[in-house]
């Protein structure tokens, strides 16, 4: 594999910390428009999606040619998009409106310990003694945050389910990564590329919200440029951009790597949710993200998982 350049390298690392800022600054982005359209919420994640898909698309397209999923891919195709797209974003909107924005971008974390977890059941993955600790540290992490957040401002029982609500979105995604991988250890050089898969994901999810949306009538409700200008930001920066910017960083510095930026997700959440929201900043929120961090760097040590096959 050819080297790249420190030019191409710095260029490639300014991507993914906008990635990692772009995701971050959805949070406080997506408690404002949950609370606000707390009547819509089934509308704000169909448009989120209707302006990502022409980007994706466009850039599939630019880089790939038209690429159509073959027969064999549209079950696990369905199954990604109603774990990754549908119930993630039910988790998420349903979540942000009872939730500080700082905390849901910390409880989301627990997102790869969950993924460590499916794997031993789905995939032939092996949990070690530091693996073990790793998931201990951070459920402390999440437990800490759940029980002594300094959001107080928030009604306790609020929080709880609130947070409940984005643990089960983390939850949701961890199926979608777990499917994924399975789709590339079976499938091998037959896949599907990561950025056609998305693009097509997206679409997928973005239709299993079309009946909820004509249920809400979004359309009997005038919707302000402001409204329109953060679902904008979700939909084509947070989801967008944010996802070609890590398939290129994957390609360019490698899977290792790119994934090591989204560990700063959470600062950039808890600061900008701070500036933003004005909510709160205390000392358990960066104990709570420590133990989180070095529990996910532990549990991602593990050996690496395959498929067991019958002898």
């Amino acid at each position: 594999m050819e080297q790249p350049s420190g030019r191409k390298l710095v260029i490639t690392n300014l991507m993914m910390l906008s990635v990692a800022m772009f995701w971050g600054v959805a949070w406080p982005v997506g408690r404002i428009l949950a609370v606000d359209l707390v009547d819509y919420p089934f509308s704000v994640m169909f448009l989120r999606y209707s302006f990502a898909l022409p980007v994706l698309f466009a850039w599939m397209w630019y880089r790939e040619g038209n690429t159509i999923p073959k027969q064999e891919d549209w079950k696990p195709l369905f199954l990604m998009a109603f774990t990754s797209v549908f119930l993630y974003q039910v988790g998420y909107m349903f979540g942000m409106q009872r939730t500080a924005a700082s905390d849901a971008s910390l409880v989301i974390g627990f997102n790869p310990v969950f993924v460590a977890i499916l794997s031993i059941w789905l995939l032939s993955h092996r949990m070690n003694s530091g693996g073990i600790i790793g998931i201990c540290l951070s459920f402390t992490g999440i437990l800490l945050i759940f029980l002594a957040s300094p959001n107080v401002q928030i009604p306790f029982e609020e929080r709880i389910t609130g947070n409940s609500l984005i643990m089960f979105g983390a939850f949701t995604y961890a199926i979608y990564v777990v499917s994924m991988r399975r789709y590339v250890l079976e499938r091998g050089e037959d896949q599907l590329s990561s950025l056609s898969l998305i693009a097509w994901v997206s679409l997928i999810g973005c239709i299993f919200f079309i009946p909820f949306v004509i249920n809400e009538a979004p359309w009997d409700r005038v919707w302000s440029k402001e409204e329109w200008l953060l679902i904008a930001y979700l939909g084509v920066l947070s989801t967008a951009v944010s996802y070609v910017f890590f398939a290129i960083g994957v390609d360019v510095i490698g899977a290792n790597r790119a994934s090591s930026f989204v560990n700063v997700v959470p600062v950039f959440g808890i600061l900008s949710s701070w500036f933003i929201l004005d909510e709160e900043l205390g000392w358990i929120q960066l104990v709570s993200f420590g133990l989180i961090y070095f529990g996910v760097r532990m549990v991602n040590a593990q050996p690496p998982e395959g498929i067991t096959k019958p002898k």
